[in-house]
């Protein structure tokens, strides 16, 4: 199997005992500020769900995910898949797939078919690699719509739960977990509705913030404690993160996840993650342009309860780019979702897939055999790559203009890690402290701009120049 290009190498630099005031004055100050600490980080991942089939039949399907969650590539913790409402089609069914043969020959006829079942493989294929090569740490699992007998309208699109499967349906997700746990594949986390303010043409179910917070109180909570069942419950993961507009609250993340926490304080009790998606609407929108803003904010009422938050959706259906301009663009987008909402997990959709727009980290070809790499794959490693899980992320300071240079900070130990974007024309000049501690002599640095992948990149003392159009992420450690 080929590794990555250009995988780091190490480029060691001696930083003890500079100050700002003896180097060439620099253009700005980073001033990490060890002891304001912020969000722990759970993680960094891709969602497969629905298109696990497609990865499941490319020829090269080991090399993309290794890619992804090798120790060479993203060195992603989190993979989000979909609690298929094609499990159980009738009131009959009791039975998650987990002993169908999923190591068929790639040149099996099977693998041209477009079916529920090549679905269903392709994901428990996908967990099991990741989780038995990778050692993936948290498989996370939403539900699209639930299986049609339990919905109000028959179908698996749009309409909404019948109340009375409620129990019916908690039991559901609990058989889910424990089929899943059986295999080996425990799920850290599982979601009721994706997208719970959407009814779309695909799988899909609408749910009130209303509904929701009483499913989750009254039935999945008290479910998954009666059996025991240590998942994480998901809830919010609307299309858009917030919005300005009250016409678009019934899609807004902060919005339904407000409205539950306001109404039901008390869901604290249980192990809960507030999350949202990241969608925004095109310009081109024949709507009022203060309607199309959807802001990077925390989902407040979520952070006052000290719930941890996720965005566990993001990505555009703009025509396929695959420069560093694209790259940049969603490496400034990661740093506002990690510093200005308190993310502890970023989630890309999807992680590969075949498609002419922008909705995977790498691009597969059709013809099953060969895929194309993207810019945004690059810059997402450079945070994925280089901040641990279990991180928390600290305070910085700097003197720069707000949109010139985007920096923000990560500890684990005495292990820092620093991510650096300049999105302008021009090199910048820094000079990084870290409230006058002393650093342990060795820092290293990985370098993605228009011919760099993760390169090693040479700095001189704490006097680090941050090229035009890139993001360069520095890790070392401190002295105690």
């Amino acid at each position: 199997m080929d590794k990555l290009r250009n995988i780091l190498l190490f480029c060691v630099i001696s930083v003890a005992g500079f100050s700002c005031k003896e180097v060439q004055q620099p253009d700005c100050k980073i001033d990490i500020r060890w002891n304001d600490e912020k969000q722990v980080i759970d993680g960094f991942g891709i969602a497969q769900a629905g298109w696990s089939d497609k990865l499941y039949a490319h020829f090269k399907r080991e090399e993309v995910l290794q890619k992804m969650f090798g120790n060479d590539g993203l060195r992603l913790s989190i993979l989000r898949g979909e609690i298929f409402p094609h499990y159980w089609e009738n009131q009959q069914d009791k039975d998650f797939n987990l002993d169908d043969n999923i190591d068929l020959p790639l040149t099996d006829g099977f693998f041209t078919e477009e079916s529920d079942d090549i679905k269903r493989r392709g994901q428990l294929w996908i967990s099991r690699y990741v989780k038995e090569k990778c050692k993936t740490d948290k498989l996370f699992f939403s539900v699209w719509s639930a299986p049609a007998y339990m919905k109000s309208n028959g179908e698996v699109s749009q309409g909404e739960l019948n109340p009375a499967y409620n129990q019916v349906f908690a039991d559901y997700l609990a058989a889910f977990y424990e089929a899943y746990k059986s295999a080996g594949l425990e799920p850290y986390a599982i979601s009721p509705a994706n997208e719970p303010g959407y009814a779309a043409p695909w799988n899909s179910s609408l749910w009130t913030p209303d509904k929701m917070g009483e499913f989750i109180m009254d039935y999945l909570g008290p479910t998954f404690q009666k059996k025991g069942i240590a998942a994480h419950i998901v809830f919010g993961e609307n299309p858009f993160w917030s919005a300005v507009s009250s016409q678009a609250a019934f899609i807004s993340s902060r919005h339904f996840t407000d409205a539950i926490i306001n109404r039901y304080p008390d869901i604290t009790r249980f192990p809960v993650i507030a999350a949202g998606h990241g969608y925004t609407l095109p310009d081109s929108y024949p709507a009022p342009k203060d309607s199309l803003k959807t802001p990077i904010e925390p989902l407040a009422e979520a952070s006052k309860a000290g719930i941890p938050v996720w965005l566990t959706e993001i990505s555009d259906t703009e025509a396929l780019d695959t420069t560093i301009q694209d790259g940049i663009k969603w490496a400034i987008t990661f740093h506002k979702y990690l510093t200005t909402a308190g993310a502890s997990a970023c989630i890309w959709w999807a992680g590969a897939l075949p498609a002419d727009n922008n909705e995977g980290l790498i691009v597969l070809d059709p013809n099953r055999q060969n895929y194309r790499m993207t810019k945004r794959f690059y810059t997402f490693g450079n945070f994925s790559r280089y901040i641990p899980v279990g991180s928390k992320r600290i305070g910085v300071e700097t003197d720069h203009a707000a949109d010139s240079l985007f920096v923000s900070a990560y500890k684990n130990g005495n292990d820092f890690t620093v991510v650096a974007i300049n999105p302008t024309a021009s090199d910048r000049q820094t000079c990084l402290q870290m409230d006058n501690r002393t650093w342990n002599g060795q820092v290293s640095c990985a370098l993605t701009d228009e011919k760099n992948n993760w390169s090693s990149y040479e700095a001189t003392g704490n006097r680090i120049k941050i090229p035009a159009n890139s993001i360069l992420t520095i890790t070392g450690s401190i002295k105690q």
